[in-house]
Parts: structure tokens; sequence; C-alpha cells
């Protein structure tokens, strides 16, 4: 039997994907190479805006054939649009099986399993917390070991911004034990992995709910004692959460790589607190400040929206000015899509859907010319990469990452993918850099 994950989203999503193959696999399927040639297919879905719940939406249209066709077949919906619209999704597309919420994923074999002996449809959508989803997470990643790995270490999200869909599909937040985390990353870099990244819907509140009340910051710390890692990420953070622990531990730790994404998503006091974000433009200004100012060297990317309920012109444009004044590294630019069920999409002020477009369009066109600017003034500088495979771009060359999350290309053997290379930057563009490799600090 054999099975294929369609992923929309996130990283976490990513994670969740590869969660459920790991207990396939361990329960006898084999991926596919193709959905036509699968028995079991799963959507696992984003909720945060509408465009993916369209494309999932559109993909099941798809797949009503492949399903009618293959009596045997399995068809199912994971992730957060499963948690948002349950059994709605099943009035739409009756032709699926098994709707799978955000706390079981871990359950994905068993519930093909049940399918197979003719109980349909299944859905499974509780959000307290299972452990033994964490754990079969963990094997999930040792199970899939590559080069850089994601590790969850944090569920949920209790804040309740009043655009987003997160904290109902994913429920609040639970932590998991600082040592299962630690065992699980041992066994990556057993088995090859050399760079992480955690993850949380708000990873800098990791370890509020444990009873040991260790800090994110101190989790950091414990990770940095790992033998055979040699780099850490983590995503993403709230500008609310971000302490002077974790400014000293991105100055001070060897591991943990000189690159924090930031979400502002507002450049105005009064609409970050219509978003119920809890942070004015100051404290934001203030957390960038102390972070440039302790680690030089960082790059800082961030989400922007444009056309919650109530922008102005007036709004968007001092937005524009802090955008232009802080100078993101990069950032994820989106406009603003009613959520249902979120305070926000209730309100009667909604900005009309080509005025957020064309906000949207000037946005991408200013953080574009920041970035490769940013970019430029790199031109020159000695990067340490962890090449991690052959470039998509360009024959012959290689791709890697940078401490602070740069693509770059350069040309090299293969015998390097694996490794850390020193490459001096020589040309930069919107999406990273070429590069040329440097042995003993001489151009190779």
């Amino acid at each position: 039997m054999k099975y294929a994950i369609v992923t929309y989203g996130c990283q976490m999503n990513s994670a969740d994907s590869g969660l459920m193959a790991a207990v396939l696999d361990g329960s006898g399927w084999r991926p596919a190479e193709s959905r036509d040639e699968a028995d079991l297919i799963v959507l696992n879905t984003c909720s945060v805006r509408e465009r993916p719940e369209h494309k999932a939406y559109s993909l099941l249209g798809e797949l009503r054939e492949w399903r009618r066709s293959r009596s045997a077949a399995v068809l199912a919906v994971s992730g957060c649009m499963a948690q948002r619209a349950g059994e709605h999704i099943l009035a739409r597309a009756p032709h699926v099986d098994i709707i799978i919420g955000t706390r079981h994923f871990h359950r994905i074999a068993e519930l093909a399993a049940r399918v197979s002996r003719g109980e349909r449809p299944l859905v499974e959508l509780g959000t307290d917390d299972d452990p033994s989803d964490w754990r079969c997470g963990a094997a999930a990643a040792v199970a899939a070991a590559r080069l850089r790995a994601f590790v969850p270490v944090i569920r949920g999200c209790s804040n309740f911004c009043s655009y987003c869909i997160v904290p109902r599909v994913r429920g609040s937040e639970a932590s998991r034990a600082a040592h299962d985390i630690e065992r699980e990353i041992e066994s990556l870099v057993s088995r090859g992995t050399r760079e992480v990244t955690v993850l949380g819907q708000n990873v800098l509140a990791y370890g509020r709910d444990l009873p040991e009340g260790l800090t994110f910051a101190q989790l950091l710390e414990r990770l940095e004692g790992i033998d055979g890692l040699w780099r850490i990420r983590f995503t993403t953070c709230h500008p609310r959460d971000v302490s002077d622990g974790v400014v000293r531990a991105i100055a001070g730790l060897s591991k943990v790589c000189e690159h924090i994404h930031l979400p502002i998503q507002a450049g105005t006091d009064r609409l970050l607190e219509e978003m119920n974000r809890g942070y004015t433009t100051e404290h934001y200004l203030d957390v960038v400040t102390q972070l440039r100012s302790r680690v030089p060297a960082i790059a800082i990317s961030t989400d922007m929206m444009v056309g919650f309920p109530g922008e102005t012109e007036e709004d968007f444009c001092r937005s524009l000015r802090l955008y232009e004044r802080i100078r993101f590294d990069s950032a994820f630019t989106f406009a603003y899509s009613p959520r249902p069920g979120t305070a926000a999409a209730g309100r009667p002020d909604q900005v009309p859907r080509q005025t957020r477009l064309a906000r949207l369009s000037r946005l991408i066109e200013l953080q574009n010319q920041i970035a490769i600017e940013v970019n430029q003034r790199r031109v020159g500088e000695e990067v340490e990469l962890l090449v991690d495979g052959t470039a998509h771009r360009g024959r012959g060359l290689l791709s890697g990452r940078t401490r602070t999350n740069k693509q770059t290309l350069f040309a090299g053997d293969t015998h390097l993918i694996g490794t850390l290379a020193n490459v001096r930057l020589v040309k930069a563009h919107l999406w990273g850099f070429m590069g040329e490799l440097l042995v003993q600090g001489q151009t190779l």
C-alpha cells in the first residue's frame, strides 16, 4: 500500500507531514511516486488565509474521480483547515474518508486501517495535548533525518490576535519536555543532521506551562551542548516575548544563528492595538535596536499585513515609512484575509479587496528594493555556509545557507555537500547571493 501527502502552509505543517509519513512507514506503507499510484492521499492543510483553503478544496475536487475509481483508496484531510471546518468538509466533499485535527496526526495509520475495514467517515478533532503525539513526532524526525531538520518544541498559541485563526485550530500553548527535545536532536545528529530549527507557533513562549519553569533561552543553552550539532535556528517569534535572555543567547551561543523572524504585522499603534498584538511600534523598535546593537550581523525577517479592517491610506503610508526605517532583510507580505471565527472577520469596516491588493503591490515593491540594497551591502564579506545540495539555478553550482539564512550559490565539488564551507559573497540578488569558494582564505 502506498501513500502521498500534500502539504500546505508553514514549517510546522511540514513537520506534521513528516510525522505522518514516519507513522505510515512504520505501519508498512510506502511513499508513492505520484498521486495516481497512491492508495492513501492526505491533504495536510493550512487555514491562516483563504488561498490555501481554496487550493485544498480545488484539489479535493480533482481527487473525486480518483476516489470513486478505487474502492480501496482512502482520502484524508488533516491540519488546520480540518480542525476549523470539520464536518463541513464532508458536506462539500463527501468522498473524503478521514478528517484529522491538529493533535491527531499520529493516528493516521490507525484511521486508514479502520476505513479499509469499512468505517467511514472518521472525524478526530480534539485539541487536548497528547504525549503520544510528541513521541511519534520524535520518531518521525529521527526516521527522516537529514542535514537540516525541523524539531517542534511547543504547539498552539494563546495570544488570540484578532485576525488569526491559529489559537482556535491549534489549541493553547503546550510545551514539550526539554529532555525529550534533547534526545530527539541527539538521535538526529547521530544520523547526520547538523542544523535544527526548533519550531512553535510562538516558540518564545516555550516552557511557561512546564512545572520546571524552563525558559526558551535556557532551552537554547541546553541544546548548545549537544555534540555534533553545528547550527540552531528557531521560529516563529512574538515581538512581545523577546527577552534579554533570548538576545543574550543569539549574541553569546556559538551554535545559535544570527537570524530572527519577528513578525511586525502593522506599522501603527492603532492597528497593532486593534490586532491585539500586545506591543507598540516603539517597543518593536526597541527590540530591533537591542538585537542589532548586541548582534551587529543579525538578519531580521518579518511578516507584514496590509488591508486590516479600518486601515486608512494614512495608516498604510505610516507603516511603509516604519518598514523603510527598520529595513528588514526579507518579509512575508500578504493582504488581510477574513477568517471565520476571528474577532476581525465580523468588523463592518473591511477594506475593499482591490485596495488591499494595490497596497500589497506597493509594499512588495518597497520591500524588494530594501532587500536587494541590504544584500548589496554584504557583497565582499566572507561567510560560512552549510552546503546542503546542488543548486536549482545554474548547472554545476552548489547551494548553501549563511548563518543569517541567506541562500548562496557557488561553484564547487559535490564532496562539499554536508560540510561547512567558507565563501566570499560576490553578487547580490533578491533571493540571496552568488559566491566564490575560499580555501585557507584564498579563492579556489
